[in-house]
């Protein structure tokens, strides 16, 4: 800007430093004037006295001529100033938009990468937390299915039980945070009846209250149809083509679902099957034997616990595993999962989905996750926007390898809220834009100080050179024209006493006045030379004045030197 600044004020100021012109010239231009001189009539030959000073002169036609060029070129240059000028303001303009927006611009993104990084560190350490939670709740499905498959390897199926069932899988429960779980052992067509007389006398003998897993119809295996008259809207189940009765459940004798063949229930059946068909694929060797077959059921809202996925561990022999004798079963809270949140958490939004297109949101405030609905319509709108710079940190909670194939797969996914960026968004990309044009303002304002302290002085300086100039003209007029008359009147003396000197006495040699009148001629002619050389002064600064290169006669130069020396020397008895 300081470079900008000082090229103007070049601009105003070179033409004061314009250097003048060098023309030669030739021989034949010095003889072409000899012979114009020679062609002069001898009465007008005074004219040639004057002929330095004439040549200096110029008319008042080329006078004026000169000015109004002058005058163009100032013009001129006030417009080039002038629109150097506006081209530095709207520099200045444009740079202090480009800096305003800059900063705007980094402050912006430096919070953006900052929230990024937060949002990403958060997000994954609660991810990890949430698949851990959720692995250590259904590893207790393993623990009490290796406890059932190690213990009865040799017991008649499905006449088996487990002493002590709400003792030892409360331990479980608590050993890793599990849920309520229930055994149910595998009864075929031709086993039901006997089985259950087994199961009420089970009962019987374990000091269950008497009516324990009664129905309206009274004793055995039953489904439940919400179509029935009857008061708990229950049917014996004689007909069904695959019985999976509880027979033992975490609750004891609390548990209201005690005989109930879950096989007869939508959801139990589709996770039912999704074990079987791991089972099956383990038969035909796709599926490798170290993988459990432990299965997870869509999601469905429990009242008291939120969206619940029900999960199924097939109980296998250790001499066959691929016959399932029974199911060790369970359910997941999600709610559970995540009820551990970090307060860090808090403005984001979580997102629960299965790839058989369950979906569920919560939003977390105060540190907890509070349920918004289940379905696409709750989700937020930067899990739903394409393209999105912050989408969210996903991880899967059933990785697979660990789980059926057939079993659904849940996802979740954490997403920021508006609520989360603004609590990032701050004043200082405002701040700092403003505070980079007012950096410029005030840039501008010392920098159009410093112009017009430039400007003044330099009109100042425009000023006294019209002064100077002036001041030549008046010199040109007021002094060199009476001078140009002393030239012109000497040239007539010397024209009369050449005529006196030549009728008297015919003698051609000068006498001691016209020596003296041609001295005096000289002198004068010195002082209207050095009148000239202070008017090309005023040619030097205009830019207007031309140096002409020709040749110089020394020995007539040293002669009139010498002259203007020799009446001095003569009255000091010197001779030259």
């Amino acid at each position: 800007l300081f470079c900008s600044l000082q090229l103007i004020h070049k601009l105003e100021s070179n033409h004061q430093h314009q250097a003048p012109k060098l023309i030669p010239r030739n021989n034949a231009n010095n003889n072409h004037k000899s012979k114009v001189s020679a062609m002069l009539p001898r009465k007008l030959s005074w004219q040639g006295a004057t002929h330095a000073s004439s040549l200096s002169s110029l008319p008042s036609s080329s006078t004026s001529s000169i000015r109004k060029k002058e005058q163009a070129k100032q013009s001129r240059l006030a417009r080039g100033v002038w629109s150097g000028r506006v081209l530095f303001i709207f520099i200045l303009a444009s740079t202090g938009a480009f800096l305003g927006w800059g900063a705007h611009h980094v402050l912006s993104n430096a919070e953006m990468e900052m929230m990024e990084q937060q949002f990403h560190v958060v997000a994954r350490g609660a991810l990890i937390k949430f698949q851990r939670n959720f692995l250590r709740k259904t590893e207790a499905f393993a623990i009490l299915q290796k406890m059932f498959e190690n213990s009865f390897a040799d017991a008649p199926w499905p006449y088996v039980t487990m002493t002590g069932f709400p003792q030892v899988v409360s331990s479980i429960i608590q050993a890793v945070d599990g849920c309520a779980m229930a055994y149910m052992p595998v009864v075929r067509s031709d086993q039901v009846e006997e089985f259950e007389n087994f199961a009420y006398g089970w009962y019987n003998e374990s000091g269950y209250p008497e009516g324990l897993a009664h129905s309206s119809f009274g004793k055995g295996v039953w489904g439940s149809d919400k179509t029935l008259n009857n008061t708990d809207k229950r049917y014996h189940d004689t007909e069904s083509d695959y019985y999976t009765p509880v027979l033992q459940h975490s609750a004891g004798a609390l548990q209201k679902f005690l005989m109930m063949n879950f096989w007869t229930n939508p959801s139990e059946r589709a996770s039912i099957n999704a074990t079987l068909q791991c089972i099956e694929s383990r038969k035909l060797g796709h599926t490798e034997d170290n993988v459990q077959c432990t299965s997870l059921a869509d999601t469905f809202l429990c009242p008291k616990r939120g969206p619940t996925s029900l999960g199924t561990q097939a109980i296998v022999l250790p001499q066959d595993n691929t016959t399932v004798v029974g199911y060790i079963h369970s359910s997941v809270s999600w709610e559970w999962i995540m009820f551990e949140v970090d307060e860090n958490l808090n403005g984001m939004s979580i997102v629960l989905t299965s790839d058989h297109g369950d979906a569920w949101t919560w939003n977390v405030e105060n540190a907890t996750a509070v349920l918004q609905g289940g379905g696409e319509e709750y989700f937020p709108q930067a899990y739903m926007m394409e393209g999105m710079h912050m989408r969210g940190e996903s991880l899967v909670m059933n990785p697979p390898g660990v789980y059926g194939a057939n079993s659904a797969e849940f996802t979740i996914t954490v997403v920021p809220t508006e609520v989360f960026c603004e609590s990032y968004s701050t004043k200082n990309p405002i701040v700092g834009m403003v505070g980079a044009v007012l950096i410029i303002i005030m840039t501008s304002f010392f920098f159009g100080v410093y112009d017009w302290l430039v400007r003044k002085e330099s009109n100042a300086r425009q000023e006294l050179l019209v002064a100077k100039r002036e001041f030549m003209r008046f010199i040109s007029h007021e002094v060199r024209t009476p001078l140009n008359s002393v030239c012109m009147g000497l040239a007539l003396l010397e024209e009369e006493l050449k005529e006196q000197e030549a009728s008297s006495t015919g003698n051609s040699q000068e006498s001691e006045e016209t020596l003296l009148l041609h001295s005096i001629q000289r002198n004068t002619q010195s002082a209207v030379d050095v009148l000239n050389d202070l008017l090309n002064y005023d040619k030097i600064e205009g830019g207007s004045l031309s140096l002409e290169l020709e040749l110089v006669n020394v020995w007539d130069l040293i002669a009139k030197t010498v002259s203007e020396f020799k009446l001095s020397a003569q009255s000091k008895g010197i001779d030259l």
